[in-house]
């Protein structure tokens, strides 16, 4: 089968999970199928993430989008509803070479990824699959419940319109997939139903790391740390949970971008690494994950990651909600300020309860999220099976 994908942002490097998905998707169906990239671009990727997709494709193509034509398409949102978060990403002119490229491609299925490349895809007259991997109408929402004066405003109108907008595009698609049951459960137009669920992977490279890396942190998170949702968790681990642990426990957050807001985290006790080339090292550098978030929709594959690495885990419902993990035994769920530390110096004080989460962590972690399993479900979701 000839496959034709459409990416918001060249899939490379994985410093954000939607490039992550898409670049470990696309990897798994080149194994069966050929596969052409169109991905949108307002920069030139530099030459190793050229090739590092280019050994996973048959053909690639970026379409750029200046800075004044996406300021352009904002204004003109305006007056047509399209959302923000749509206009952003779109332009007449990378419509018109999209449409080219796929004329002459020829290709028997297009899988557009994420609902704001969806202006692009709706029309083509071909099969064609929409991942929106989560909602972004419902994480808008959730960002206007602590957002605060004109951005609350704008998140509601936000959400408002990429609900409407999610709805309207689902009939223009084949197939539709979501990443996990949690966020397919939060959609309730008509037809949301035969949603797909296509869950996430773990890169084979994260079980069994060998490398002899320091356990330097106690607790260590990860991410990209310009993401709100990110943010957020870095501050209430900060503020609100490392003041009831020991005073001797420490923290790492490393990850792309990190904003202003948490550079000023950094002190003797917390360590802001920013944008690390193996963020496996990272993982290895820590004794537990912790991972506080409320308000991000998706599967947050930096709790896989940790704990595919044996790292034990403590998050909060609405995280293990897309996870699936047994609580106690596989993962430990906290809400409170409290609850966090008491579970993170537990973890730290019982050697045994230390090891059987690791054990159990690894092994969950192996047994339900493989990338390989991930690209079979795809392809027969494409062939219509």
């Amino acid at each position: 089968m000839k496959i034709l994908v459409l990416t918001s942002r060249f899939p490379y490097p994985l410093e954000k999970g939607d490039k992550l998905r898409v670049f470990y998707q696309i990897a798994e169906l080149s194994r069966h199928h050929e596969v052409h990239v169109i991905s949108i671009s307002d920069d030139h990727p530099d030459k190793s993430s050229l090739e590092e997709v280019r050994n996973i494709t048959a053909g690639l193509y970026l379409v750029r989008i200046t800075p004044v034509q996406r300021y352009m398409s904002l204004v003109r949102s305006m007056f047509s509803g399209l959302p923000l978060q749509v206009a952003w990403f779109y332009s007449p002119g990378a419509a018109g070479i999209i449409q080219k490229i796929c004329t002459e491609l020829q290709p028997d299925h297009v899988y557009c990824q994420l609902a704001r490349m969806a202006e692009y895809a709706r029309r083509l007259p071909v099969k064609k699959s929409l991942d929106y991997m989560d909602s972004f109408g419902i994480g808008m929402e959730r960002r206007a419940t602590v957002a605060r004066g004109l951005s609350s405003l704008l998140y509601r109108i936000e959400a408002r319109r990429m609900l409407r907008y999610e709805a309207a595009i689902a009939g223009d698609f084949d197939h539709l997939t979501i990443i996990s049951a949690q966020d397919k459960s939060q959609l309730s137009f008509p037809g949301a139903e035969k949603i797909r669920i296509v869950p996430n992977g773990i890169g084979e490279t994260f079980f069994g790391y060998s490398r002899q890396t320091e356990k330097s942190h106690d607790i260590v998170f990860v991410g990209n740390m310009s993401y709100l949702p990110n943010i957020e968790a870095a501050e209430f681990l900060i503020h609100k949970v490392l003041p009831l642990c020991r005073a001797d426990v420490n923290v790492r957050i490393s990850g792309a971008n990190p904003a202003s807001r948490v550079k000023s985290l950094k002190s003797a006790r917390v360590d802001i690494t920013g944008w690390m080339d193996d963020i496996r090292e990272a993982y290895a550098s820590g004794r537990v994950f912790v991972a506080p978030m409320w308000s991000g929709t998706g599967q947050q594959n930096k709790i896989l990651e940790a704990m595919a690495m044996g790292l034990p885990c403590v998050t909060t419902e609405p995280v293990n909600n897309a996870i699936g993990a047994r609580q106690d035994t596989e993962i430990l769920i906290a809400s409170e300020p409290e609850e966090f530390a008491a579970h993170i110096n537990s973890l730290l004080e019982n050697r045994g309860l230390y090891e059987s989460m690791r054990e159990h962590s690894v092994r969950f972690a192996k047994q339900n999220f493989n990338w390989e399993q991930n690209g079979k479900l795809l392809s027969d979701i494409f062939a219509g099976k």
